[in-house]
This record gives C-alpha cells, sequence and structure tokens, in this order.
C-alpha cells in the first residue's frame, strides 16, 4: 500500500509542480529516512498496521520537500484520485450485497482478532507498546463493519512534530474507503479530535441506518 500511495504523490507531483519535480523528488528522498528514524517501532512487517504509519510519514516528507504545498486540501484531491484508480474494484465490494457482506465480515474479523490478540502477546513482551489496540465490533452489531482503534501513533507523531494540520486530511482516508464498499462511514470521535479513540462503522450506503442517520460525522 506504502508503494502506491508513493506512486500517486510522485504523479500528482510530476503534475503540479513539473519544473521542481526531480528536486522535490530529491529533497523527499533525503527527507524521509530522517522522519522515519523518528518513528515509533510498531513492529515492521509482523505488524499488519504499521504500514500506515510508514505511509502517513510519506505524505510528511513530501509536504516538506514542497514546502509544505503539498498540504490538507492537495491531500484530499490526492486521495479522491487514488479513490479514482481503484473504483474498478467497487462492485467487488459492494456491502448492500449480504452474499459480499457476510464473508468480507468474517475474513475482516478474524484477521482483526488476529491483530489484537498479536498487540496483546507483544506488548507483553515488551513490544509494540505505541502501536494502535483494536476493538472488534465493541458494540456487537450484525449490521455493517465495526471496529474501534484506540490510540493512534499518526496522532501522537503529528503532534510531537507539529502536523496536526494535515491529520484530518489523512483521516478522510477512510471515508474515501467506505465509498470503496458502497458504505457510509459513522465515526464520532477520533483521537485527532481528542478522544482516546477512534469508532468505526461501516454500513451498507443503501441502508435504512446510512440513510437516516442525522448525527455527528467525522
Amino acid at each position: 500500500m506504502e508503494q502506491f500511495i508513493f506512486r500517486h504523490i510522485k504523479r500528482y507531483i510530476k503534475k503540479h509542480f513539473s519544473l521542481e519535480y526531480k528536486e522535490i523528488c530529491r529533497r523527499q528522498k533525503e527527507i524521509f529516512p530522517k522522519m522515519m528514524s523518528n518513528a515509533p517501532d510498531l513492529g515492521g512487517k509482523d505488524n499488519s498496521l504499521a504500514g500506515n504509519l510508514t505511509m502517513f510519514i510519506i505524505f510528511l516528507s513530501f509536504y516538506e520537500a514542497t514546502d509544505h504545498r503539498l498540504d490538507g486540501n492537495a491531500i484530499d484531491e490526492l486521495l479522491i484520485e487514488v479513490y479514482n484508480s481503484i473504483r474498478f474494484l467497487s462492485p467487488l465490494m459492494n456491502i448492500n450485497h449480504k452474499i459480499i457482506l457476510n464473508p468480507f465480515r468474517k475474513y475482516l474479523y478474524k484477521s482483526y482478532k488476529k491483530y489484537a490478540d498479536d498487540v496483546k502477546k507483544n506488548q507483553t513482551e515488551g513490544k509494540w507498546l505505541e502501536t494502535w489496540l483494536m476493538r472488534v465490533n465493541p458494540n456487537n452489531t450484525d449490521e455493517g463493519i465495526a471496529f474501534t482503534l484506540v490510540g493512534c501513533p499518526l496522532v501522537q507523531y503529528a503532534k510531537k512534530y507539529g502536523y496536526m494540520e494535515i491529520m484530518p486530511h489523512m483521516c478522510n482516508l477512510d471515508h474515501q474507503y467506505a465509498k470503496l464498499m458502497h458504505a457510509k462511514l459513522i465515526r464520532t470521535h477520533t483521537v485527532a479530535t481528542g478522544s482516546d479513540s477512534c469508532d468505526y462503522w461501516y454500513v451498507p450506503d443503501k441502508s435504512e441506518t446510512a440513510i437516516n442517520y442525522t448525527g455527528v460525522i467525522i
């Protein structure tokens, strides 16, 4: 996923900053390892969510390499381009159809529970201490796909190094993912907005819940 995003960012840079493209890429190549050296150790490839922090730092390194011109608005535009490049997958992920939702949810919950078990095991050994904690389907709903992530190393990194203005735009990636699944993401709180966790409830976008929900979504 990180390399996929990396290629899209470079394509965006080449399109919008063509005369500076080579210099921006050179600067990003220098900046990225320095920024990664400040990142917490989340377990690398053994941690299935660790790549999210790497992806965030890729964005930040281009943000710095462009003298902050790859800002929040540019990230929003870029994420739409990313979505458009893979929306051909959307019919295969349409959770309005139970024949798709049920096995997809089963697969995700199994992988999420494995992740939660891996975190517990590693943290008892003093590892992965700054990674997300995972609660799978905390409200025991049989509608859509639900989970909660407790803590956020992206937010901790952003707070420590002064990038909180980017966080709301990075969080928007989850809503692009919802579109891909023909879903509505009902999320009422995030770590970026001051909570200790981020709640995720992806419901089919044609469901009564999605259509009638009038509460806050962030």
